[in-house]
């Protein structure tokens, strides 16, 4: 029995959904559960980088992951994505699901996901010298066939202009200064359009201003239907535009809900191990979170 034709039909379907379009994402309603975590748990080395994790993200939030350096921050985005590098060595296994508009992440395909949640890694390197319109424009590949025509220009044109870096299209990204990077990585991001973004400390390289505006986009993304979920430092970022913090130590959620519930000085100390006072600010009452020196 000559099986060579059946292998072939069996190898053509198994690619099929990597070769043709993806369906269009249809948009989640703004307060619908758009990502959840469930008893996600993530083990490397022989210690739980995240331990029994359970988050809800909704369309029309912004959610700011905060805490101590190796509290579990990245590894959550990453593990929210689908973007986990590594394995469980022998003897430890990955536990819990995540699901991404109330599928499983290992049901969508990567054109699917392309389409449906951007992220922004804490780190992004580039291997050759794009200029920055062009590297802004990768960001348009996952809608390839699938939008009106001059529609991928206006994407990549709003996005530059947003992140204040028209005036860099032409400039090799390598030139750059750390500042100006950060900001073209995220403009290849915004231009993507999902309607899920995931951002790990897109402020780190930036000054006061870019700060501001980095996080004023990610704010109206969310007002605009869209769910955001950032990884910061800053707590007064936090405080200030996030809709909703979860605060992460020891790979475990300590904390989460509304900036002015669970921004305290007991939690915060105990979590950060550094006495701070948490303040209302003046004209806005936003928790000032200052360290006692």
């Amino acid at each position: 029995m000559n099986t060579l034709p059946r292998l072939r039909r069996r190898v053509s379907a198994a690619f099929a959904p990597l070769s043709r379009p993806p369906a269009l994402p249809v948009r989640a309603a703004t307060g619908s559960e758009v990502v959840r975590a469930e008893g996600v748990t993530v083990r490397r080395g022989g210690r739980a980088l995240l331990d029994g994790v359970d988050l809800t993200v909704r369309a029309g939030e912004l959610l700011a992951l905060v805490g101590p350096n190796g509290a579990g921050k990245s590894t959550l985005l990453a593990a929210l994505s689908g973007d986990v590098t590594g394995g469980p060595a022998r003897g430890e296994a990955d536990e819990g699901a995540v699901l991404l508009f109330g599928r499983p992440l290992p049901e969508w395909t990567p054109p699917q996901l392309a389409l449906r949640r951007a992220v922004l890694p804490q780190e992004a390197s580039v291997s050759f010298p794009f200029p920055v319109a062009e590297l802004v424009a990768m960001g348009r590949a996952p809608w390839a066939g699938l939008c009106a025509p001059g529609a991928d220009d206006a994407a990549v044109a709003a996005a530059m202009d947003g992140t204040g870096v028209a005036h860099l299209a032409g400039h090799r990204f390598p030139t750059l200064s750390g500042g100006e990077r950060a900001r073209v990585m995220l403009a290849r991001v915004l231009a993507q359009d999902t309607q899920v973004l995931m951002l790990d400390e897109p402020t780190a390289a930036l000054d006061i201003r870019h700060q501001e505006l980095v996080l004023s986009i990610a704010r109206q993304i969310s007002e605009d239907g869209g769910a955001v979920i950032v990884v910061l430092h800053d707590l007064g970022l936090a405080a200030a535009y996030a809709h909703r913090v979860a605060i992460l130590s020891g790979g475990r959620i300590a904390a989460q809900g509304a900036p002015a519930d669970v921004f305290t000085a007991s939690l915060l100390g105990n979590v950060y191990q550094h006495e701070v006072e948490v303040l209302p600010h003046p004209r806005t009452g936003v928790p000032l979170v200052v360290p006692l020196r």
